[in-house]
């Protein structure tokens, strides 16, 4: 890896919790879609995948030949960097709702593009540490395959955002993107666990405000995911099984 790609790994990597803290939590109070955004906790994950960024920032100085972290670092930087930049446009003012909507929205996506390509480019290749890797990035894109639907939900006018049928629509879509991912990919095993914490959330959330529709379609998206990740799992432990030594 380069001495570049370990510096702006490291870099992006600090950035993350310094653009955390200059963004106010009210930001975050009074946006549409509520009901199927979930409680304060469940945010806390954030802190879960920054601490993670930072250990992989550490592997990279360590571990600087390892192919995992050759795969994943650039695509780990522009995720990374990506963090900081939705931050920003999430913290512009009211009066700039239209860019910051579009911005949000349109710098999750380059977040989850890039982490599912460092996927991608992680299944075949080995290394020193790869489950602090895998783990990570894992765990950003769960949580991230997730989140991006539930933005663009709470990103629409409030006469849509609040509609039952679109949040509905919003949770199906996510579960159903995450299936996708888990089939294609073979993610590590943190994807799914980040995945399930949202679809906790969501659900938690829509329960509160009576929203059932989109309540029911969380936990059967958390069965689903379970059992596609289960399945995923014992296909790729019989794969190995019967590969010749």
């Amino acid at each position: 890896m380069s001495v570049l790609a370990r510096i702006l790994l490291t870099l992006t990597a600090l950035a993350m919790p310094v653009t955390s803290i200059s963004v106010p939590p009210s930001t975050f109070d009074i946006s549409p879609g509520q009901a199927v955004t979930p409680p304060g906790i469940f945010f806390t994950i954030w802190g879960v995948i920054i601490v993670s960024c930072w250990a992989v920032a550490v592997v990279a100085w360590v571990k600087p030949e390892s192919a995992v972290l050759r795969a994943a670092a650039w695509p780990m930087v522009i995720a990374q960097a990506g963090f900081s930049v939705w931050l920003v446009f999430a913290g512009l003012p009211r009066s700039a709702v239209i860019l910051g909507s579009i911005g949000t929205v349109a710098t999750f996506a380059v977040i989850l593009a890039s982490l599912l390509v460092a996927m991608s480019r992680m299944r075949a290749t080995t290394g020193p540490w790869r489950w602090v890797t895998a783990g990570t990035v894992g765990i950003y894109a769960g949580w991230s395959s997730a989140a991006i639907w539930l933005n663009i939900v709470t990103c629409l006018p409030a006469s849509l955002a609040d509609s039952v049928i679109v949040q509905t629509a919003g949770v199906a879509a996510a579960a159903a993107s995450v299936v996708a991912v888990i089939v294609l990919l073979q993610p590590s095993r943190s994807y799914a666990v980040a995945v399930i914490w949202a679809l906790i959330g969501i659900a938690s959330s829509a329960a509160s405000f009576s929203a059932w529709a989109p309540f029911v379609v969380a936990l059967v998206g958390i069965v689903i995911v379970i059992a596609v990740d289960v399945r995923a799992a014992l296909a790729a432990r019989k794969a190995i099984a019967v590969t010749p030594a």
